[in-house]
């Protein structure tokens, strides 16, 4: 492993750090300004014992904990799974002040999620303003390859070869791809002249198109990426479309690994495999390696993913602690703490469960190469 590797890796594992302590910092200033109890902010689970506390402000304890799986702040008054012994390993000593209303409970549970999204809304804004976001400029559209099968075999009888870039298409100019879709759709069930360079030289031969307008070609493109800035103002309408866009993407990318909603065939069930930490920080790693923008872009995409997952509707998450808030107010009174306990414990080790299937995924992965 080279030194490069390890920045990368030192670096991905400082940022999903970053991440965390921006979704338990939401949580934190939420609950403080409400009057909540907050003993112990954590950046990873374990005993106090093994822990590197970093000091006390604002009634709280910062640690720095030895299993940076996530992370927490104890608050007694949302009752969670932080009291007493659960995910300190020691106890805080912070028995609930007293009952606060349902809706406060409430934004102090989703703060966290809030904080996630507005977080990665900024890094784009960051991205699009001061690096601009990657389009590809091309400057040609060739031959990738030619269709294998007997399905459309136009652009193989007619002499094409793979590498050839198109010039002409019936006398119209070929730059972009879509220049040679709308060219040979315009052609559909035709005969067209197209014009293509091979080695330095013009070749011009005749092609028939199918009734769709396709040769059983496919399209290759020559270019490279730039970076187009935007403005500061301008930049603000673009983040936060992005953003929404990512939040909805990973909705249903969660949908496709429940079996919920379809997955395109251009995703692989590979692609839906459960990742742990570990590879997590490896593709980071490899992020840091090819350049800020995709690193930031990488944080960007976790801290969305964080947000989404914390916000589902299930005991130990954010969501199950807004569920348990919403509950009380339909009933009138809360779940009994044993019923509580019990759903913490169960979906504590589903939960735990999963980071298993990520480990283990992970472990596969690099063994496998």
């Amino acid at each position: 492993m080279d030194l490069s590797h390890i920045t990368g890796i030192i670096t991905m594992v400082l940022g999903l750090c970053l991440l965390i302590t921006i979704h338990e910092l939401g949580h934190w200033l939420v609950a403080r300004l409400f009057g909540f109890q907050t003993p112990v902010f954590s950046i990873g689970f374990g005993s106090r014992k093994y822990s590197l506390v970093l000091g006390r402000f604002w009634e709280t304890e910062f640690r720095l904990a030895p299993i940076l799986a996530g992370g927490y702040v104890s608050i007694p008054e949302l009752q969670d799974e932080t009291d007493e012994t659960g995910a300190t390993g020691d106890k805080t000593g912070a028995p609930p002040k007293k009952i606060f209303p349902v809706w406060q409970r409430i934004c102090v549970s989703a703060a966290g999620v809030v904080f996630n999204v507005i977080s990665a809304a900024m890094m784009v804004w960051a991205l699009l303003v001061f690096i601009g976001m990657p389009t590809m400029q091309v400057s040609s559209t060739s031959v990738k390859g030619l269709d294998t099968t007997s399905t459309y075999t136009y652009a193989r009888d007619a002499g094409l070869q793979a590498g050839d870039r198109f010039v002409s298409v019936d006398g119209k100019t070929i730059v972009k791809p879509e220049d040679l879709v709308q060219a040979l759709k315009a052609r559909s069930g035709q005969s067209a002249q197209v014009v293509v360079e091979r080695q330095g030289k013009q070749v011009s031969t005749q092609v028939t198109t199918s009734a769709d307008g396709r040769i059983g070609i496919q399209i290759g493109v020559d270019g490279k990426v730039v970076h187009e800035r935007v403005g500061p103002v301008q930049a603000i309408g673009q983040a936060t479309s992005v953003t929404g866009n990512l939040i909805v993407g990973t909705v249903k990318g969660f949908g496709m690994m429940l079996h919920l909603v379809d997955r395109p065939p251009q995703i692989s069930e590979q692609d839906m495999e459960v990742r742990g930490i570990v590879g997590i920080v490896q593709m980071g790693a490899g992020a840091v390696d090819t350049g800020v923008f995709d690193f930031v872009w990488f944080l960007v995409v976790i801290s969305i993913n964080l947000a989404v997952m914390n916000i589902l509707p299930l005991p130990i998450l954010d969501g199950g602690h807004i569920v348990f808030a919403l509950l009380e107010k339909v009933r009138g009174k809360p779940l009994s703490p044993q019923t509580r306990g019990k759903l913490f414990q169960i979906f504590g080790m589903l939960l735990l469960g999963l980071f298993l299937l990520g480990f283990f995924n992970d472990v596969k992965h690099i063994v496998g190469g």
